[in-house]
């Protein structure tokens, strides 16, 4: 499917960051990210600016780095403030850039994609306009820089990720997307997203990543989460939420003896010392757990499990929140305790996100849970 060598070629030959002197400082910064190392992925970073100022892509994962770091030592609103610093800094270096050497399609995309990350805050804050005029802001770059290389397959992942997740947003911002002329289009998103997680030198990771969450949770393809999720804990073996996400899809397509044989390496990861990542481990743990005993007809333990994570919540997004109380509203109808079950759905129907378990929820409001005969 992909007889492209030529392009690709010409694509690799033609990117500065893959001959840069600084490249293997990137490429050992971008291990070190991945696996939650960084401090030493800042070291290195750092010291890549200082070997090739012009280093494309150093400056946009120093961002990530930081904003990372920040996020698990500090808490989530200090972190919200180093991305925008950080990514306010990077700005007019990436237009400086720019203005050097307006042929070299990279420094478009990085620039797009700084003004990208700074949608990640909006996103967390559901400012969802926010989100999209970022989003645009970045898409604009991207575009230019595609035109300028189409063989950059880095390109297709914020631009994937955009049309994907554009489709997936309320309607008015659908139709505000359609307006800047972002194609909203879940099939072509989740194209683009696959060509980079295929071709892209540096996205690949990310793009497996948005593939895996997509069909995880929003296209319920759990066969095809497993797919896109393997090579990341293969690649990060210390990065603890690739390794939640599988064991999540695992439980999620009844592949009980392969979840078995890993749930020492998830447990493992919760003995962290700083707070918010063992609490979303621990959350994560308790919710592969508690799919495990619904699955098993144990619904008394299922709704002790979920019953934890909603007394122990602190997680950035609410999505999973949303899931206990689902689950643990589930397990409510079975035993014939309809009023507790809708207390349940109707936490999770109010919650403001596009995860399917929220229209799941409104519906379950009118009608017990039962469980479907296969």
């Amino acid at each position: 499917m992909y007889c492209l060598l030529l392009l690709l070629f010409s694509a690799v030959s033609a990117q500065h960051s893959l001959i840069s002197p600084a490249q293997p400082l990137v490429e050992s910064g971008i291990n070190a990210l991945y696996n939650y190392q960084f401090d030493q992925a800042i070291t290195l970073l750092d010291s890549a600016r200082n070997t090739d100022p012009e280093h494309p892509v150093a400056p946009f994962i120093l961002i990530a780095a930081k904003w990372l770091k920040a996020q698990t030592e500090l808490g989530y609103d200090s972190s919200y403030v180093v991305l925008i610093r950080e990514a306010g800094k990077a700005v007019p270096v990436y237009k400086q850039l720019i203005k050097a050497h307006p042929e070299n399609a990279e420094y478009y995309l990085y620039l797009g994609s700084t003004y990208g990350i700074r949608a990640r805050v909006a996103l967390a804050q559901k400012a969802w306009i926010d989100v999209l005029y970022s989003g645009y802001q970045g898409y604009k770059m991207v575009r230019i820089a595609q035109a300028l290389q189409p063989a950059l397959w880095d390109t297709y992942m914020p631009k994937g990720s955009l049309e994907y997740y554009a489709s997936k947003s309320p309607q008015i911002i659908q139709w505000m997307a359609e307006l800047f002329g972002i194609d909203v289009d879940t099939r072509q998103g989740l194209i683009d997203l696959k060509i980079a997680a295929r071709l892209s030198h540096y996205s690949w990771i990310e793009a497996s990543n948005m593939l895996v969450y997509a069909n995880l949770y929003l296209e319920k393809n759990y066969e095809e989460a497993l797919l896109w999720v393997e090579p990341l804990v293969n690649r990060f073996p210390r990065h603890p939420f690739f390794a939640f996400l599988k064991g999540e899809a695992l439980a999620k397509a009844g592949k009980w003896e392969q979840l078995d044989a890993m749930m020492p390496d998830l447990e493992n990861f919760t003995n962290t010392e700083l707070f918010l990542p063992r609490n979303e481990c621990q959350i994560k743990l308790s919710y592969i757990r508690a799919l495990k005993t619904f699955a098993n007809g144990q619904y008394e333990d299922t709704i002790t499990l979920t019953t934890w994570m909603i007394d122990n919540y602190y997680m950035e997004f609410d999505w999973l929140l949303g899931f206990a109380h689902n689950l643990r509203g589930n397990s409510y109808d079975l035993l014939g305790e309809r009023e507790l079950a809708i207390r349940d759905y109707r936490v999770t129907a109010r919650l403001e996100n596009r995860y399917p378990e929220v229209e799941e929820a409104k519906k379950l409001l009118t009608r017990p849970y039962k469980l479907s005969v296969r």
